[in-house]
């Protein structure tokens, strides 16, 4: 039986040990909340902006491009730095940072301030997952840390969703960064009274900080997530901005790559993409979140079809709650009793999301109902927390301990970065795509000689004369239904037919993943924690 550990909360001498977990908790509450941009209030942002949906998705990216930039540097700033001033200095910045997004109306400086917020959010996150390490996992077994920390994190980013659109439907947009503001304060106040305080010598070891990779790699991703999210909307390659952008992106990761082929110390250390098990994970990874992605098919029929508010086409992504915890005890259980073989357990969670797809696909019509959407939730919300604890194990099974710090960039960079920004993408353009196909056959059939079409007009038609309007306004009103259900009937066909495709993709990577010898044998290593958690 392990024996349990101390916890590694750096708090004043009669601070009882109940009152170091809640700080540590009352801390890391406003850190998971914290983001440049909330995408639960999209729609009204946008209106109130006059912005782009695009803009606030892009700002919402790039928090996550800054804490994938920042996380190669953490361990050299925690090396002269105490916890205590990390911890102040990082969240000050951060109330300000937060308190400038609530307040400008110019998306580019939502974009930098996101990027910051990410940067620094890197080096609060470490911390915090250094002082909870002991109390979740006493054994210090990785496995064991993500069963517990993995679906609090992620149950944290669908809570700010619904707590966005709710605040958002009760007060404004800005309510959000203001309750995330206090939270901060809340815990800025609790470091100040219960934190010991340490003195240590700060000598910031500028030399050992290589600046230049920084910035090429978070520019290159910047770019990259700019062509993304923007392709639909300005066109694709006919845009001069997505043309310039795509091929500045590699160019920027190519001079990165150089540079750190030819530096002695450099920012990021490439021998960790030589293991396969790595590769193997950094792919599956970016496909679960690309399978995550069809949420951007589901918010459309909610509220297109179904003609539900944004607080309850947010709130439908807590039932995947439920599916977080059900993942995270299948992987706990399963990763310490080693019964079954590693790739059974992939196939599971695939299989999560091969059902819950499959539910969606035979439940979206026009006579759908919201409550239907419950169980496909909780399915891929189970699937997702399965295939990221299983394969955050994976990746650093054979991998060398002074490289696992780099592993957390490659991790958040195809996790958060790269797998939703294209997922979103590749959906939403297909779906844009797919439906104005449909909507043009479906037009071709639409005539005054189609009994359910010509009755619906005359319908319309008598309404709007019966409401005072002119036979040529009336026409028009029932030409302007006759579109609405044209739109209604396509969207519904189209996201039927993307469901169907990505339904047939999980299945057959399900199936094939019954076969992928992740593992030579039944038993693998207990692997345990490191500075690369996130």
């Amino acid at each position: 039986m392990a024996v349990q550990q101390p916890l590694s909360v750096p708090v004043r001498p009669w601070v009882p040990r109940w009152l170091a977990v809640t700080a540590a908790f009352v801390v890391m509450l406003p850190i998971i909340f914290i983001n440049g941009a909330y995408t639960g209030c999209i729609t009204e942002v946008s209106n109130t902006l006059g912005v782009l949906s695009e803009d606030i998705s892009m700002a919402y990216y790039a928090t996550t491009v800054g804490m994938a930039a920042a996380y190669p540097l953490v361990p050299k700033i925690r090396s002269v730095v105490t916890t205590k001033t990390i911890l102040l200095v990082d969240l000050l910045m951060q109330v300000f940072l937060s308190f400038v997004c609530a307040r400008t109306g110019q998306m580019e400086v939502v974009v930098i301030c996101s990027f910051l917020i990410g940067f620094l959010k890197a080096f609060a996150m470490l911390e915090i997952i250094l002082m909870i390490r002991p109390f979740f996992s006493p054994a210090n077994v990785r496995s064991e840390f993500y069963a517990y920390f993995y679906p609090i994190v992620f149950s944290a980013g669908q809570i700010s969703m619904y707590l966005t659109a709710e605040l958002a439907y009760r007060y404004q947009w800005q309510y959000m960064y203001y309750f995330v503001i206090l939270l901060l304060l809340i815990a800025i106040l609790f470091i100040l009274a219960l934190f010991r305080y340490g003195q240590k010598k700060i000598v910031i070891p500028f030399r050992e900080i290589d600046g230049r990779s920084m910035l090429l790699i978070a520019a290159a991703l910047l770019m990259t997530l700019y062509a993304a999210t923007y392709f639909k909307t300005l066109d694709g390659f006919a845009s001069p901005q997505i043309a310039v952008a795509a091929f500045t992106a590699p160019v920027l990761l190519w001079l990165f790559l150089r540079r750190q082929t030819f530096r002695k110390n450099p920012y990021l250390h490439l021998e960790l993409l030589n293991s396969a098990k790595a590769l193997i994970g950094y792919t599956f990874m970016i496909f679960v979140m690309f399978l995550s992605a069809t949420s951007s098919l589901v918010t459309p029929y909610l509220t297109s079809v179904l003609r539900v508010d944004s607080v309850h086409a947010n709130s439908i992504y807590l039932w995947m709650l439920p599916g977080f915890a059900c993942g995270a005890f299948v992987c706990f259980w399963w990763l310490r009793w080693q019964r079954w073989r590693f790739r059974y357990l992939i196939a599971w969670g695939l299989s999560c999301f091969a059902l819950s797809l499959a539910i969606i696909y035979f439940g979206v019509s026009a006579s759908g109902r919201y409550e239907m959407l419950f169980l496909p939730m909780a399915l891929r919300g189970m699937g997702m927390m399965i295939l990221f604890i299983a394969f955050g194990v994976y990746v650093v099974e054979e991998l060398d301990p002074k490289l696992m710090i780099y592993n957390a960039f490659f991790l958040i960079t195809c996790r958060s970065v790269l797998g939703p920004a294209f997922g979103s993408a590749f959906f939403n353009n297909l779906l844009y795509r797919t439906q104005l196909g449909n909507m043009n056959r479906l037009a071709e059939h639409l005539t005054l000689q189609d009994p359910l079409a010509a009755q619906q007009y005359a319908s319309a038609l008598q309404q709007a004369a019966a409401h005072g309007n002119g036979a040529a306004e009336a026409g028009q009103l029932a030409v302007n239904g006759l579109y609405s259900t044209l739109q209604v009937q396509s969207l519904l066909v189209s996201v039927k037919e993307i469901v169907g495709y990505v339904l047939f993709v999980a299945i057959v990577m399900a199936v094939v993943a019954c076969f992928i010898p992740f593992h030579k044998t039944l038993k693998v290593a207990i692997v345990k924690t490191g500075e690369d958690m996130v």
